[in-house]
């Protein structure tokens, strides 16, 4: 075994070198390029962003390009070759001075800066100031530095690094050139995993490098140090290596327990989360893969677009079939109480215990209703009291005669009363039952259970192919439509009302699209309607003299005055 200690980890040993190397920061890149070439570099530069982004990669380059003795224009990067070059490579350079402000935060640590400042560079072209989390100075280290910040010597350039701008005070940020560095995308990080795996002698294929991409969250650095981690097992890598290594388990498994959870089953939901236990997958990500699947979720149920990149095709196509068992307000309510969970876990004395009591919890909450449902029950509720007005009103003035100074319980008495009250609304519902004879019929119903834009999208978007209602309640309603503008939104519209007029009819119907030409829709009907009685009107000897009259006036449309006083 050998037991050289020489070993450079993978983000050191790949860590750009010039500007062009630099991933994910292209922007930034050509700028600092494009201000190098016109000789209008800033005396200070901040460069902010979460971890593993490149800002430290940066300030070094910049350092390197700005001592080089001979920098190549064309592409404005430094030579590596000279003395500077090696120097700086080696931080052994005296110009160069990197200081981590992490631990060195006090006004004492800046005196030192500005002292140094004074003398003119030893070897090199300028003397360079790194300050690498520089928010971490304090207030009065600040205030020590923004006189030298603000008019520093020509030979003198400050580089700051920070994760975290807002703690940087304004006066320090209007005298720096900043530059914002993004995430890096996970298609360049996955790209760069597999042409590191090839540098090193290993094979990384497409899925397991876009799972580790996924897992470093837009950090360069993390992702070289999954890598590092999957290549120290030594064998051969596939997902199941890499999963392994990040503690998480399949997929399919994942979306399993989701599914169950939404579905409110919980000795399935605990089954598959003791397996999961069992297997070593870490409850932190474990809870963060729920999220990020009722997040995917919510994008696949709006129509959203997007690559889905971290979905095979099997796992995708069960999250759409997913997608259309359930409403956006139920999938968006499981990311709330997931995220709202997931904080709990962050301190418990027993994870596991804990996970258990979410997977309960999330199991009680998929059985209440949601928001749409409670305000839809409210309305179908409201117009069941109409339709009982009368024999309510009967059963109260039954209750009135009723000795109320007797001994009875006055909570009994309204325990009764509220009986009444339920048998009633369930008597008129059971009783009544809606009939639906034609297309403009079923419009109507969702119309008065103030689902105004499905209602709306069926009379202007869809034109009726054929209808035929259900004989009984075995049966099954069908209804073709013809889609207008033939997208997305088609299917989902029709599916919720499907739903809405099973749920007061207590017969299934299905409403599907058709390929088949349909006749007018039902909004075009009432366009022709209103034209033919306008039309009409204005052949009426007193509309054309008004219309004389008045040359710029028109008949918009027509209303009986008759009805719009019953109506009133």
């Amino acid at each position: 075994m050998s037991t050289n200690n020489n070993y450079i980890v993978l983000a050191r040993k790949y860590r750009p070198k010039n500007l062009i190397d630099v991933i994910g920061q292209e922007d930034i890149c050509s700028v600092i390029e494009g201000s190098i070439k016109l000789n209008r570099v800033a005396h200070a530069f901040l460069f902010s962003g979460t971890r593993g982004v490149g800002k430290t990669t940066l300030a070094r380059i910049l350092a390197k390009i700005l001592n080089c003795e001979e920098v190549k224009e064309e592409k404005i990067q430094a030579c590596h070759e000279c003395a500077n070059c090696i120097s700086i490579e080696n931080e052994s350079n005296m110009d160069v001075v990197e200081i981590d402000a992490a631990s060195r935060t006090g006004v004492a640590d800046v005196r030192e800066i500005i002292e140094n400042i004074n003398y003119k560079p030893v070897s090199s072209k300028k003397k360079i100031f790194i300050i690498d989390e520089v928010h971490m100075l304090s207030k009065a280290a600040f205030n020590a530095l923004l006189k030298t910040l603000e008019e520093p010597p020509p030979d003198v350039t400050f580089i700051f690094a920070t994760t975290e701008t807002e703690k940087i005070p304004v006066t320090v940020l209007s005298r720096c050139q900043h530059f914002a560095l993004r995430r890096v995308s996970l298609e360049s990080i996955s790209k760069h995993l597999i042409q590191v795996s090839k540098l090193e002698g290993y094979e990384l294929d497409n899925e397991s490098s876009q799972l580790i991409a996924q897992c470093s969250e837009g950090s360069m650095r993390d992702a070289l140090s999954i890598l590092e981690n999957v290549l120290a097992k030594g064998e051969k890598i596939n997902i199941s290596v890499v999963r392994e290594v990040l503690g998480i388990s399949d997929l399919s498994t994942i979306i399993f327990l989701f599914e169950n959870l939404c579905k409110g089953d919980a000795n399935l939901s605990f089954d598959c989360f003791d397996k999961l236990y069992r297997q070593g997958v870490s409850i932190d990500k474990l809870s963060k893969s729920l999220m990020s699947l009722a997040y995917n979720l919510s994008l696949i149920k709006s129509g959203v677009k997007n690559n889905y990149e971290f979905f095979d095709e099997e796992s995708l196509k069960k999250l759409k079939e997913i997608s259309k068992n359930f409403e956006m307000d139920f999938i968006i309510r499981f990311w709330e109480l997931m995220q709202k969970y997931v904080n709990e876990l962050t301190d418990v004395f027993n994870e596991k215990q804990c996970f258990e009591m979410v997977i309960m919890r999330l199991c009680y909450a998929s059985l209440l209703p949601t928001p749409f449902e409670i305000i839809r029950n409210k309305n179908n509720i409201k117009n069941l009291k109409k339709n009982g007005e009368i024999l309510k009103e009967k059963t109260l003035d039954q209750n009135k005669n009723m000795n109320l100074n007797s001994n009875t319980d006055g909570n009994v008495l309204n325990d009764n009363l509220a009986r009444k009250k339920d048998v009633l609304i369930e008597s008129t519902e059971n009783n009544k039952e809606v009939e639906l004879k034609k297309f403009s019929d079923l419009v109507g119903l969702i119309e008065k259970q103030s689902e105004i834009r499905v209602a709306y999208h069926l009379k202007n978007s869809f034109r009726l192919v054929s209808f035929s209602e259900p004989k009984s309640h075995k049966d099954v309603g069908n209804i073709e439509l013809q889609s207008i503008n033939d997208n997305h939104e088609s299917k989902k519209i029709l599916w919720s009302a499907s739903k809405s007029i099973e749920l007061i009819t207590k017969k299934r119907w299905i409403l599907s699209v058709s390929n088949k030409i349909g006749l007018k829709s039902l909004q075009e009907l009432e366009d022709e309607k209103k034209n033919k009685k306008i039309e009409i009107i204005k052949n009426e000897k007193l509309i054309k003299k008004i219309l004389e009259i008045i040359p710029s006036s028109e008949v918009i449309s027509v209303k009986s005055i008759k009805k719009t006083i019953q109506e009133e």
